[in-house]
């Protein structure tokens, strides 16, 4: 299979913030990307799985075992740029769950669980307004401004456009590739999620998402209560 012939044939996403409406229904999509290989489609696969903005199939899994599976999949990802990419978003959503456990009430980082590089000066530095990480990742100025304000479709927004422009700029990096190709497919899946969500249902969904980490923050605290553990 030749990327050459697959590529041009992807009809062109508009920008994210102007999208309207898809150039063709998923299914015709996926009838054009069936020209890739086995291999090809397996780490496609796995690429959609780790960066779908709703846990599906996922949501019974602790935070730690979330994390592990995430590693799982990325270690499967046999191209470089793809990996790094989905690495960064990974590590995005990881920062914005440290914020929102914090605003949640957590006190202490210590058994904080995410991915990246970064986990360890979070656990540090959890008492510090951005986790001393603003200068490294400029964009958590807002997502800390939009938590707090409530601002769920800002955040929402944020994160998308972020993966986007980080897609769109390996598309145009490594063109004719497997990793333009899977780009291109991450980004027609955001755009699918862009299109699927109202600003109520985006509000909703943050909503229950905030909802969900309090839940299991009072868990984590009633079961401190009860085993008598400081830990």
């Amino acid at each position: 299979m030749s990327y050459y012939t697959l590529v041009p044939a992807l009809p062109t996403l508009a920008p994210l913030a102007k999208l309207q409406e898809l150039p063709c229904s998923t299914l015709k999509l996926e009838q054009r990307l069936n020209m890739l290989s086995e291999a090809d489609r397996d780490q496609l696969a796995r690429a959609l799985h780790l960066c779908q903005r709703e846990r599906i199939g996922d949501e019974t899994l602790s935070d730690a075992d979330e994390i592990a599976l995430w590693h799982s999949e990325l270690e499967a990802i046999a191209d470089p740029a793809l990996s790094a990419v989905i690495a960064d978003y990974l590590e995005s959503r990881t920062l914005v769950a440290a914020l929102r456990y914090r605003l949640a009430g957590q006190q202490d980082g210590a058994s904080f669980k995410g991915f990246g590089p970064c986990v360890w000066l979070i656990r540090r530095d959890w008492q510090l307004p951005l986790f001393g990480l603003e200068r490294r990742f400029p964009w958590l100025i807002q997502a800390r401004d939009a938590l707090e304000s409530g601002q769920s479709r800002a955040l929402e927004l944020l994160l998308l456009e972020r993966f986007w422009s980080r897609l769109w700029r390996m598309e145009q990096e490594r063109a004719f590739s497997f990793a333009a190709v899977a780009a291109y497919r991450l980004r027609w899946a955001l755009a699918e999620y862009r299109l699927r969500w109202s600003a109520e249902q985006a509000q909703e969904y943050f909503d229950l998402w905030l909802s969900g980490t309090l839940q299991s923050l009072e868990l984590v605290q009633n079961k401190r209560e009860w085993t008598g553990s400081e830990a």
